[in-house]
Protein backbone atom coordinates (compact mmCIF):
# COMPACT_ATOMS: atom_id res chain seq x y z
CA UNK A 1 0.00 0.00 0.00
CA UNK A 2 0.92 3.58 -0.48
CA UNK A 3 3.51 5.03 2.11
CA UNK A 4 4.55 8.46 3.61
CA UNK A 5 7.69 7.62 4.74
CA UNK A 6 9.46 10.13 7.35
CA UNK A 7 13.19 9.50 8.23
CA UNK A 8 15.45 11.14 10.70
CA UNK A 9 18.54 10.04 11.57
CA UNK A 10 21.25 11.81 14.41
CA UNK A 11 25.17 11.30 14.13
CA UNK A 12 27.00 11.60 16.59
CA UNK A 13 30.70 11.81 16.27
CA UNK A 14 32.29 11.60 19.94
CA UNK A 15 33.70 15.17 19.76
CA UNK A 16 30.52 16.86 20.00
CA UNK A 17 29.76 16.84 16.76
CA UNK A 18 26.02 16.09 15.95
CA UNK A 19 24.78 15.75 12.10
CA UNK A 20 20.74 15.57 11.70
CA UNK A 21 19.53 14.57 9.03
CA UNK A 22 15.39 14.10 8.21
CA UNK A 23 13.83 12.63 5.02
CA UNK A 24 9.99 12.44 4.09
CA UNK A 25 9.10 10.54 0.63
CA UNK A 26 6.42 8.76 -0.73
CA UNK A 27 6.84 4.85 -0.57
CA UNK A 28 5.30 1.73 -0.34
CA UNK A 29 4.71 -0.42 2.55
CA UNK A 30 3.70 -4.06 2.71
CA UNK A 31 3.22 -6.75 5.52
CA UNK A 32 5.85 -9.71 4.99
CA UNK A 33 6.56 -13.27 6.72
CA UNK A 34 8.17 -11.91 9.30
CA UNK A 35 7.57 -8.17 9.52
CA UNK A 36 7.29 -5.28 7.28
CA UNK A 37 8.89 -4.11 4.31
CA UNK A 38 9.29 -0.47 3.02
CA UNK A 39 10.34 0.32 -0.45
CA UNK A 40 11.21 3.84 -2.09
CA UNK A 41 13.03 6.31 -3.95
CA UNK A 42 16.21 7.74 -2.71
CA UNK A 43 16.64 11.68 -4.19
CA UNK A 44 19.16 14.14 -4.77
CA UNK A 45 18.66 15.70 -1.11
CA UNK A 46 20.08 12.15 0.75
CA UNK A 47 22.92 12.57 -2.11
CA UNK A 48 21.52 8.52 -3.07
CA UNK A 49 19.43 9.71 -6.28
CA UNK A 50 19.13 7.38 -8.61
CA UNK A 51 19.40 4.72 -5.85
CA UNK A 52 16.07 2.66 -4.34
CA UNK A 53 15.94 1.56 -1.03
CA UNK A 54 14.13 -1.34 0.35
CA UNK A 55 14.16 -1.57 4.45
CA UNK A 56 12.50 -4.40 6.22
CA UNK A 57 11.75 -4.41 9.95
CA UNK A 58 12.10 -8.35 10.63
CA UNK A 59 11.06 -9.92 14.10
CA UNK A 60 10.98 -6.28 15.91
CA UNK A 61 14.20 -6.78 16.64
CA UNK A 62 16.22 -6.25 13.39
CA UNK A 63 16.42 -3.67 10.73
CA UNK A 64 17.52 -4.16 6.93
CA UNK A 65 18.28 -1.77 4.49
CA UNK A 66 19.01 -2.45 0.71
CA UNK A 67 20.47 0.13 -1.27
CA UNK A 68 20.61 -0.58 -5.06
CA UNK A 69 21.14 1.74 -8.41
CA UNK A 70 23.65 4.44 -8.67
CA UNK A 71 24.54 3.35 -4.85
CA UNK A 72 24.60 -0.14 -3.40
CA UNK A 73 24.49 -0.50 0.27
CA UNK A 74 23.64 -2.97 2.62
CA UNK A 75 23.71 -2.01 6.33
CA UNK A 76 21.72 -4.59 8.99
CA UNK A 77 21.26 -3.28 12.23
CA UNK A 78 20.25 -6.13 14.88
CA UNK A 79 19.94 -6.11 18.84
CA UNK A 80 22.42 -8.43 20.08
CA UNK A 81 24.58 -9.11 17.13
CA UNK A 82 27.48 -6.88 15.55
CA UNK A 83 27.08 -6.58 11.57
CA UNK A 84 29.56 -6.37 9.03
CA UNK A 85 28.07 -4.77 5.66
CA UNK A 86 29.29 -3.11 2.33
CA UNK A 87 28.26 0.36 2.55
CA UNK A 88 28.47 2.25 -0.52
CA UNK A 89 28.40 6.20 -0.67
CA UNK A 90 28.53 8.44 -3.51
CA UNK A 91 32.46 8.39 -3.24
CA UNK A 92 32.72 4.42 -2.86
CA UNK A 93 32.81 1.67 -1.11
CA UNK A 94 33.63 0.55 2.43
CA UNK A 95 33.16 -2.31 5.03
CA UNK A 96 31.88 -0.92 8.45
CA UNK A 97 30.46 -2.66 11.30
CA UNK A 98 26.93 -1.79 12.77
CA UNK A 99 26.47 -3.17 16.51
CA UNK A 100 22.85 -2.04 17.58
CA UNK A 101 22.34 -0.35 21.29
CA UNK A 102 18.56 -1.06 20.07
CA UNK A 103 15.71 -1.58 18.09
CA UNK A 104 12.24 -1.17 18.75
CA UNK A 105 9.25 -1.44 16.34
CA UNK A 106 6.06 -0.35 17.17
CA UNK A 107 4.76 -1.05 13.38
CA UNK A 108 0.89 -2.22 12.91
CA UNK A 109 -0.68 -3.50 9.31
CA UNK A 110 -1.72 0.08 8.88
CA UNK A 111 2.00 1.78 9.87
CA UNK A 112 3.81 3.05 12.84
CA UNK A 113 7.21 3.19 14.22
CA UNK A 114 10.45 2.07 14.30
CA UNK A 115 13.44 3.51 16.61
CA UNK A 116 16.92 2.10 16.63
CA UNK A 117 19.92 3.05 18.26
CA UNK A 118 23.61 1.71 17.33
CA UNK A 119 27.16 1.93 16.65
CA UNK A 120 29.13 2.40 13.39
CA UNK A 121 32.90 1.53 13.06
CA UNK A 122 35.42 1.19 10.03
CA UNK A 123 38.46 -0.92 11.08
CA UNK A 124 37.37 -0.71 14.93
CA UNK A 125 37.55 3.11 14.23
CA UNK A 126 34.37 4.84 15.49
CA UNK A 127 32.56 6.60 13.08
CA UNK A 128 29.79 7.53 15.13
CA UNK A 129 26.45 6.66 17.37
CA UNK A 130 23.59 7.03 15.54
CA UNK A 131 19.54 7.39 16.29
CA UNK A 132 17.45 6.53 13.67
CA UNK A 133 13.59 7.27 13.65
CA UNK A 134 11.27 5.69 10.98
CA UNK A 135 7.54 6.94 10.86
CA UNK A 136 5.17 5.09 8.45
CA UNK A 137 1.75 6.80 7.71
CA UNK A 138 -0.14 4.76 5.31
CA UNK A 139 -2.46 5.90 3.11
Amino acid sequence: MDALIKIKSIQRDGYNNNNETEVITAGTYRKIKSGYELRYEETDATGYEGSKTVLKILDGSKIELVRSGSVSSELYIERDRKNFCLYGTPFGEMTVGVQAKNVESRLTDMGGKVSASYVIDINSALVGDYDLEIDVRCS
